[in-house]
């Protein structure tokens, strides 16, 4: 292990420099059989199997035997004195009785009582272990986090503030104390900058040492984590306990199956033989040899056999009565401190909403006081600069927040078996790009030193940019396509240039006009293909997925099939059919729908699904991807909309990771018809910009297909609104 971590340290500033892989926690989880603590629990259950096995070959018939030889006095004997010598041999078996074969059936009993503690002891230290790696995990995720708070902040200094600042004392503009005040934050962030980077590395040795392999640098993403309730119903579930469960459930069985105590007793079937007693063998003859056998019943007790029942039974009663008293106080203590663990929780849980509002004001303060700066003088830039050191120290605090609850949280499933949450995370985590976006605005803003200093009616006023968006291209869904194929000057706005694919939606009466006459959605494939733009039809009829509705869209399918799509995207979303059809039902007629249309699509087919149908637990036991890779579909776009970047990383990471033959893309929102937590439509342009760079960024795997907008027209009004 020594040399593992002399490798991991010598390794780590050659990787420094290097962009991190993303690796999630269940990763890790993947060589839990490989922690010392698992491996020493697997030796213990392995001995104690061997002892079980050992005591049940003790059981039953025995053999027994012996080789005697003596001599004997006769009055026949031949010899001087009347003496000959006598050998003896024996041989038989015997079957335990009563008393004997409750003590070796107990001993059996213990033995399997003891496999049955190891195995608790095997499966605790399984989950303890990976209890320990998902600690380790926050605690580099959080280290991770505050990192880039820091070095966004500590930014701020390299961009020349302590300069403007200097100038501004000098100047008399500014308290010397004040300019102190400034200095020592920026000390204060490097300081703790270290610190940071400490826990970084040594939850990364924490994590090499529990999984037994090297771990290089990466990048963590924080899991959904399931709900506890206030009320939790849920017994307690500790190994100490099972364990002491264990010990009163043999206790009792033995006192129950045993009746014969003290009173030993077998059944013998005995063979022996030798010389024949008395022999008057003639002078110079052998002896004469005889043989035999006996069927015998035995048994012993002690003289004292009603004193030493009565004692045993005592005995067994007293060490029942005190494992059931070390049971109950142990339960007790238990659920002292599982219950102070809970209070704690839940105030870390408001702790939390009162760290967000805390942090939604210094994010508002910064804005004000920008607004401020922009159009006054005096000591406007001072509180500029009070805001963002406010702002720092409030979002540090708010990881610091989300951190503890999180290994709270840990500690608390010590206490219960939490099922595993596969869809919605209940304690979604403040997005690192929204806790960066003001640092990165303010130093965007200090950049320009000189951009406070010109008065507002001189700077010339903005005018309307598309910058790009995201450093890759990505497709679009579009539901307004006649409006669109009408614009002579579509390929040519700068809005086209991020669009490498369009899903283009035609509905009965275009596809009708598009058979009859074929040249206008032939041209505009054809454009799109001289501009390197792939089209793919889109049909999205919920209705397709019912049998009786089916065939419209087979028949859809045929009249086009003269256009040279670049592949059929199907958007039949089984949640918004209106039908009296069960969930599963709804599922099942949705895979033969698919799968009737693969079987006459000349193209390549994709799907758009909800994140639910990923999993076979939340999809009526169907697995979906299993039944789309059967049927050869290309593609999977998974209408995830959500802004917690570190749950839709997780949940795509996995699934790819899952199926490696299926290609998946993600589809975000800009509708403004949903709410703000599922669409960007509500968000400024950086959080957007910055947030499909990082899901570009995270997500980069063989089989990943790239991001999906929904829709042109969303997008088009998006860049319209927020052109600025």
């Amino acid at each position: 292990m020594k040399i593992l971590l002399f490798l991991l340290l010598l390794i780590a500033p050659l990787t420094k420099s290097a962009a991190a892989g993303v690796r999630l926690l269940s990763e890790f989880n993947a060589h839990l059989d490989q922690a010392a603590s698992v491996l020493k629990a697997q030796a213990d259950l392995e001995a104690q199997r061997s002892n079980l096995l050992a005591q049940e070959a003790l059981k039953g018939w025995e053999v027994f035997g012996s080789v005697s030889g003596g001599y004997q006095r006769s009055p026949f004997a031949r010899e001087p004195f009347g003496h000959f010598f006598d050998p003896m041999a024996r041989i038989g078996v015997r079957y335990p009785l009563l008393g004997s074969a409750e003590r070796r059936q107990r001993a059996v009993e213990d033995a399997a009582t003891q496999v049955r503690i190891e195995g608790i002891r095997l499966d605790w230290s399984k989950r303890l272990a990976a209890l320990f790696i998902e600690e380790n995990y926050a605690a580099y995720w959080s280290a991770q986090k505050m990192l880039a708070l820091t070095d966004a902040y500590t930014r701020l200094r390299n961009d020349g503030v302590d300069r403007l600042l200097l100038k501004r004392q000098e100047a008399g503009l500014l308290f010397k104390s004040d300019y102190f005040e400034f200095l020592s934050a920026f000390d204060r962030a490097e300081r703790t900058h270290i610190e940071f980077s400490n826990n970084k590395s040594q939850a990364l040795m924490r994590l090499a040492h529990l999984t037994n392999s090297v771990v290089l640098p990466f990048e963590a993403v924080k899991p959904p984590l399931a709900e506890i309730q206030k009320t939790v119903t849920q017994d307690i579930d500790q190994p100490d306990l099972r364990i002491l469960q264990a010990q009163i459930d043999n206790l009792q069985n033995i006192r129950e199956i045993e009746s014969w105590q003290g009173i030993d007793s077998d059944v013998s079937m005995t063979a022996f033989g030798g010389p024949a007693i008395p022999h008057p063998s003639p002078p110079g003859d052998g002896m004469q040899w005889g043989y035999g056998g006996a069927v015998g019943l035995n048994f012993r007790m002690p003289l004292e056999i009603i004193s030493y029942r009565k004692n045993e039974q005592s005995r067994l009663n007293s060490q029942l009565i005190s494992l059931r008293a070390d049971y109950t106080r142990r339960d007790q203590e238990l659920q002292h401190e599982f219950h102070a663990l809970l209070n704690s929780y839940q105030q870390l849980v408001q702790q939390i909403k009162f760290q967000r509002t805390r942090l939604d004001a210094a994010r508002e303060l910064i804005r004000e006081s920008g607004l401020r700066l922009r159009v006054m003088d005096g000591d406007v830039i001072e509180k500029y600069f009070k805001a963002i050191n406010a702002y720092y120290r409030v979002a540090i605090e708010n990881v610091e927040a989300e951190s503890e609850h999180w290994k709270l949280h840990i500690r608390l499933r010590q206490f219960l078996a939490v099922a595993e949450n596969q869809g919605r995370d209940h304690y979604p985590e403040t997005d690192v790009v929204m806790l960066l976006e003001p640092l990165h605005l303010a130093s965007d803003f200090l950049g320009n030193k000189d951009a406070k200093l010109v008065p507002v009616k001189a700077a010339k006023p903005a005018e309307p940019v598309y910058p790009e968006i995201v450093s890759s291209q990505f497709a679009v869904y579009v539901w307004n396509f006649e409006q669109l194929i009408n614009r002579t000057d579509f390929w040519g706005k700068k809005q086209s240039n991020a669009i490498n694919r369009v899903l283009i939606s035609l509905n009965a009466q275009e596809i009708s006009a598009a058979s009859a006459n074929p040249a206008r959605l032939a041209g505009f494939i054809r454009d799109a293909r001289q501009r390197k733009k792939k089209v793919e039809l889109l049909l999205g009829d919920p209705d397709w997925i019912l049998p009786q509705f089916r065939a419209h869209l087979l028949n859809h399918i045929r009249a086009l099939k003269q256009f040279e799509f670049d592949g059929l995207h199907l958007d039949i979303e089984p949640d918004q059919l209106e039908s009296a059809l069960t969930g599963e039902r709804r599922l099942t007629e949705m895979l033969e729908t698919i799968r009737q249309v693969m079987a006459i699509s000349p193209w390549p087919v994709g799907v758009s699904i909800h994140p639910r149908y990923l999993q076979q637990e939340s999809s009526h036991g169907v697995c979906v991807p299993c039944k789309l890779k059967e049927f050869g579909v290309k593609e999977i776009a998974v209408m995830y909309y959500s802004m917690n970047i570190q749950a839709i990383v997780s949940t795509l990471q996995s699934v790819m990771q899952q199926y490696p033959a299926l290609v998946f893309s993600l589809a975000q929102s800009l509708e403004r018809e949903l709410g703000p937590e599922n669409s960007y439509a509500h968000k400024p342009r950086r959080i957007f910009s910055d947030a499909m760079q990082q899901l570009q960024d995270q997500l980069q795997r063989s089989n990943f297909g790239g991001l999906i907008i929904q829709s042109w027209q969303d997008w088009e009004n998006y860049l319209y609104e927020n052109s600025l």
